[in-house]
Order: structure tokens, then sequence, then C-alpha cells
């Protein structure tokens, strides 16, 4: 009589091999199994080729990783949470409150989220306790940083460094000193009267301030010691008033050689423009010839992927990937609610989440996919929200969504998170 063969006597290289066609159901029941199985499920071999495709979570991008807090999840939690983005199982919070309406705005690193409203300013402290072995992110939202502008509102603003430099509605443009660390930030420097109006697109780099206002004007500065009073002197201006209506948003690429504008798309000329800031050559890559725009078409946002890639959003209802390299439109993603798309941000690698104009919904991409991943609505039973999403940021395990009111945060990270699959939802109904 032979002995019986036992599936847990396999060596552990085997087993791997095995546990790799399971998904991660399957996984949690091995684990219950037997010590051993439990023992090799609960390591992080078992996760770590799960993990390299998913959402949201795999933070390969430095650049995404900087905005990150934790700062790293271990395979298994990352697949965990990569779950709850995808179906939806969040909590919900809501940061802070405002009686009167503004269109905010939104820049994060990893230890603070700034918010930006009317003439105000908030900073709010981001701080975490993580445990590797299981999800256990407590972001903690200490007092609210607030300094009040004697001055026109802000419209956007952006990180540099130590400093938070925003484009205002009268044109000035003021340095921040980011004193985070003290509890606030405090106005060092005030550029009066850069534009004749307000600011809508700013962008800087350690080099350059490049900031667009509504009257198609374009400007770029030499950002110098902050401790210099002459600014006029670094100051280089582009007039484009004549060929480019409203500047609606301005970003610069990862190099920091060239900067894409999006306008309003009301004249015949395109909404995207790429400008060299060595050069200052425009250059209209996507035109009538390469790409059918339709009027009105405006780009109310934009991100670089990489230094080749741009993702673009807007009034046309639709997120665009443009390739600089081959000069095309290479995947297109309409809004699940024919919705225009107000904001946009990335993961830099296939993550990208939108906020939309109507009902208060984020949407979220899968560049790898057709159809969108799942839809978050930020209103509540509480707060019956109709606001736009005039901005958002998320990390691996929090979104961030600034509404007229109200700035809301949905924490993907909890193990008892209530679901809420929208995205069923709409499919059930649209059926």
């Amino acid at each position: 009589m032979t002995d019986t063969l036992h599936l847990d006597i396999l060596p552990y290289e085997v087993l791997l091999t095995i546990f790799d066609y399971c998904d991660a159901f399957d996984l949690v029941r091995l684990s219950e199994v037997c010590k051993r199985f439990y023992e090799i499920v609960r390591s992080d071999a078992v996760w770590i080729k799960k993990s390299r495709g998913l959402l949201v979570t795999n933070q390969v991008s430095e650049r995404f990783r900087k905005r990150c807090n934790p700062v790293l999840l271990s395979p298994r939690s990352m697949w965990l949470v990569s779950y709850n983005w995808q179906y939806g199982r969040y909590e919900r919070k809501t940061l802070i409150s405002n009686k009167v309406k503004a269109m905010p705005w939104l820049q994060m690193t990893n230890d603070t989220l700034w918010w930006s409203g009317s003439k105000l300013l908030y900073g709010v402290k981001r701080s975490s306790k993580y445990c590797k072995d299981k999800v256990n992110v407590d972001i903690k939202y200490n007092n609210c940083f607030y300094n009040n502008i004697c001055g026109a509102d802000i419209c956007k603003f952006v990180l540099c460094g130590n400093f938070i430099i925003s484009g205002h509605s009268n044109g000035d443009i003021q340095y921040w000193l980011d004193k985070s660390h003290k509890g606030y930030p405090s106005v060092v420097k005030i550029l009066r009267c850069v534009h004749s109006c307000d600011i809508d697109g700013i962008d800087a780099t350690s080099q350059n301030i490049i900031s667009g206002s509504v009257d198609g004007m374009i400007k770029i500065q030499k950002n110098v010691d902050i401790e210099e009073d002459n600014f006029d002197k670094n100051e280089i201006s582009i007039d484009f008033m004549d060929k480019i209506d409203r500047v609606q948003s301005l970003v610069i690429d990862p190099t920091g050689t060239q900067f894409a504008v999006g306008s309003s798309g009301t004249t015949i000329i395109p909404p995207l423009h790429l400008i060299n800031i060595e050069t200052l050559i425009r250059y209209t890559m996507f035109d009538e010839k390469r790409y059918p725009w339709k009027h009105g078409a405006g780009i109310l946002d934009m991100v670089w992927d990489n230094p080749q890639t741009l993702l673009t959003c807007g009034y046309d209802t639709f997120v665009r990937k443009w390739d600089l390299r081959t000069e095309k439109c290479v995947s297109s993603w309409a809004d699940p609610n024919d919705s225009a798309l107000y904001c946009i941000s990335s993961d830099y690698q296939y993550s990208i989440i939108t906020g939309t104009q109507h009902a208060c919904a984020a949407v979220l991409w899968d560049q790898r996919m057709c159809n969108f991943v799942q839809l978050y609505f930020i209103n509540s039973q509480t707060f019956p929200l109709r606001s736009p999403i005039y901005s958002l940021r998320f990390d691996s395990s929090q979104l961030y969504c600034a509404l007229d009111r109200h700035l809301v945060k949905l924490n993907f990270s909890g193990q008892s998170c209530q679901r809420n699959n929208y995205k069923q939802f709409l499919i059930n109904y649209c059926n």
C-alpha cells in the first residue's frame, strides 16, 4: 500500500507556482487550510506578481510616490486597496465646509493637502499610522492652517520647492512660504499686476514661472531668489490675444523644456498648444488636419503622464491621451454621464480620475481598458450636493475632491468599508 500524497508537503517553490494560478479570494480560502498555507499566503512572495498590474496602488512612478501617504504598501495590502477602488468600498469624510461658494483648487504632497477657495488658503496636515501586515491606514487631519489674503480671489496655485505660488483674479502673483511645520503659510512676495485679469493657468519650475490669463496673455518669468526686489527685468511676455482665446489650463512638462496651454476652443484656432520655453516657438500640434476639433471643446485641465504623453479633459466630455511622438490622439474615453470634465489627475501609469460637472461624480479610468472602472458620487444623505468637482487629487488609498462649498475625502484603505458599486447600478439602470 502506497503512502497518501498531501499537497502541503510539496516544496515551497512548487506551492508558489500553484498559488500563482489562484485569484485573491482563493488564496484567502487556502490560508485557512493549514498553518503552512497560512504562512505562505501571508508572505509578500505570493502577492508580488499579482500587485504589478493593479490600479492606483501600483506606485511605480516617483512623482506619484511623492504624494502618497503612506509612501509604500505591502503587496498584499496593494491588492486589497486596489479591490476597494474598483468596487467602490470607501469611507467618506467632509474635511472643510464653507458658507460661501467658490471655485477651489487642490495641490498635495505626502504630508500636506493644500486647498484654496475665494480669498482663503488652507493647508491640511496629513499623518498616517501604517501596519505592514494588514491595511490599517489612519490619516489624521490636524487643525487647518489658515491665512486670509488682503486682496483678490485665488484662481490657481502651484507648489514649487518651499513655496506656494498663486495666481489671482486681479492679475497678481503671490509667493507663499510653506510653513506647514509651524502651522501656517505666509505671504513673502507679491508681484503686482503681472496680468490685467484672472490668472486661470499657472505652473512653475525652479527656473521659471509661467502664467496665462483669460485675455489670452501668457507670461514667462525667471523664478529667481525670493530676496530679489526687481522681477520685471526677468519677465518675458508672450501675447497671444489675437490667436488664442481664453487660457483655461497650463502645465509644464516633467523635463521643464516646454509647456502645454489649453484654451476655451471658441475660435477657429484649436484649443491645445505646445510652447518651447527656451525658443518661445509655439506649435499647434493638434490642428484641424490632425484632429477634428469641435467648436467650444475647451480644455479645462491637463496632466503630463510623461514627457511624451499628455492627458487632457474639458467641455467635450472626453479624456484624451496625446502622443507627442506621433502627434496624434492615441486614446479617448467618454464620460459615462455625458458630462463636461472639470479636472483630471493621474498616477503616471495606468490610473486616471476625472471630476465631472454634474452629479458630484468622480470617475476612475484604466488606460488599458475602453470603459470606465468605477463611479464615486461625492454627495451623501447629509449633504445632498449638486456641485461640480472643480479639482481633485489622489494617492494610493485616498481621494480628495474640492466642491464649491466642501472638501471631501474618500478613504479606500479600510477592510470593512461599505460597498458603493455605482458602476453596476448604472449598468442595471441602462439595461
